[in-house]
């Protein structure tokens, strides 16, 4: 594939006229920004292009660029120059769905092999087909339902410790425990053991992953090399030799019979031997770590809004009663599934996804050819103005089939869109669904500290954690 460059702009147009230093546009060709405003930012510098600038908050200049130069807007990023950054739900669409064979993976993908290897994330779509095909039937409604026990013990112990938690008052990290519960679930339907169970060390080694991922991109960590013994290497290598062991344990499983379902297809299926790596440890990385951040962020939210989280409470009373909350119930907790959408549109875990295009497009009206990478930004998509009255607010209701009327699907994508969304879509929202209605069934929570912050690599999460006090509801 060949890949077009773009001369570097002076940032002077013929006539002295001052151009974007982004997009490249003639002054006056946008809104004038706030004076004090994120648009009256600088969105590049000089030869290093925007790509100090949005290592520095990733998610926020993703939405300074938009409200600066609109829904598609040319980034020179370094290595990767230009970089095309799409948020229009049209263009979101035609990339995922309308002309989704002329976008490959892209550039971008190569750092997610650090990890994925080629698997169900890294491939393109002709060797994807068979892969996807191969753990399909884990993930199929009645798979999911089979499993329903498992997650019902999970929740369960989760009560148990919450209860702990209530008794003694103290603040515990609401993310660390949402994390305790994915690995213990979603291990079980990978590999058929509960990956919590190790002082956390599983869940570290995901977090360092796609820490690990995201830096290989582009960031200082790789003018070092690979036999220099900084911290971050050493993480890395303690990461993956956390996986290989889980890895390892889980194929041995297999072929003894047991483990988890998704391993078990796998193994016995055609695929090339490094698949059981690969879409295994995609699918923790895509599976585990995002649906906690869901959970943790749900949480958070519904704990600071208290019109929300007394509209939950009255929900669950009335649907479940104090009996413990099952998959049974989820069609009727129709507020908490609208929580959790807003949560997710707030907060998408995975918040932007890179593509590339083959031949040349037209996104929005902008040409964009042959070659270049694309990044739709979910976080800046979700937060479009132009789709969402007041964008930052929380606010479930914005997800009622009446006010989602005349809203584009495509503004919406927090599990991607087309023939390559989420696998574990309806997985995840299951057990979001039931571990909010558990959770409001019985506790009431209240953040401790200040607003975290937002950390970003691959995922958006909070980067101390989120530090939250439970009292029982119910004495």
């Amino acid at each position: 594939m060949t890949r077009r460059t773009t001369p570097r702009s002076s940032g002077i147009a013929a006539g002295g006229a001052l151009r974007c230093p982004v997009t490249g546009a003639l002054a006056g060709d946008a809104p004038p920004p706030e004076p004090d405003g994120p648009t009256g930012l600088p969105l590049a510098w000089p030869v290093v292009g925007s790509t100090i600038l949005y290592a520095a908050d990733p998610p926020g200049f993703a939405v300074r660029a938009q409200q600066a130069h609109g829904t598609v807007v040319k980034l020179p990023m370094i290595p990767h120059n230009p970089t095309v950054q799409v948020t229009d739900p049209a263009a979101v669409r035609q990339i995922l769905q309308g002309n989704a064979d002329n976008y490959c993976r892209g550039a971008y993908y190569e750092a997610f092999r650090l990890f994925m290897g080629h698997g169900l994330l890294t491939l393109d779509d002709a060797e994807w087909r068979e892969h996807r095909k191969v753990v399909n039937p884990a993930f199929t409604p009645n798979a999911i339902t089979a499993r329903a026990a498992e997650t019902d013990a999970a929740l369960a112990d989760l009560t148990n410790r919450w209860a702990e938690h209530a008794r003694t008052g103290r603040p515990f990290d609401l993310y660390a425990e949402s994390m305790k519960l994915t690995c213990r679930v979603i291990g079980h339907a990978l590999v058929g053991r509960d990956l919590s169970r190790d002082g956390g060390e599983f869940a570290r080694a995901l977090s360092v992953a796609l820490e690990a991922i995201f830096k290989e991109v582009g960031s200082l960590e790789k003018l070092f090399p690979a036999f220099v013994p900084t911290p971050y290497r050493r993480r890395v290598r303690r990461a993956r030799r956390t996986l290989e062991r889980v890895i390892a344990q889980a194929a041995w499983d297999a072929d003894q019979g047991s483990g988890g379902e998704v391993a078990a297809l796998i193994r016995a299926s055609d695929l090339p031997e490094d698949a059981f790596w690969s879409d295994l440890v995609t699918l923790m990385l895509a599976g585990v770590e995002t649906t906690a951040l869901a959970l943790a962020w749900t949480l958070y939210e519904t704990a600071r809004h208290s019109q929300v989280r007394d509209r939950l409470e009255e929900e669950t009373d009335r649907v479940c009663g104090a009996r413990p909350i099952s998959a049974e119930d989820l069609d009727s907790l129709t507020y908490t599934g609208r929580a959790v959408d807003e949560a997710l549109r707030l907060h998408p875990p995975v918040w932007q996804f890179p593509r590339q295009t083959i031949d040349d497009d037209v996104l929005a009206g902008r040409r964009v050819p042959a070659g270049t990478p694309v990044l739709i930004s979910v976080y800046a998509a979700h937060r479009n103005p132009g789709q969402w009255d007041d964008p930052d607010a929380f606010e479930p209701d914005r997800f009622t089939p009446e006010a989602s009327t005349g809203r584009d699907r495509s503004a919406y994508v927090p599990f991607g869109g087309g023939r390559r969304q989420c696998i574990g879509k309806r997985m995840a929202l299951g057990l979001l669904h039931q571990a909010v209605a558990t959770v409001h069934g019985r506790f009431r929570l209240t953040v401790v500290d200040e607003a975290p912050r937002n950390g970003a690599y691959i995922t958006l999460f909070p980067k101390e954690g989120i530090r939250v006090t439970v009292k029982e509801r119910r004495q």
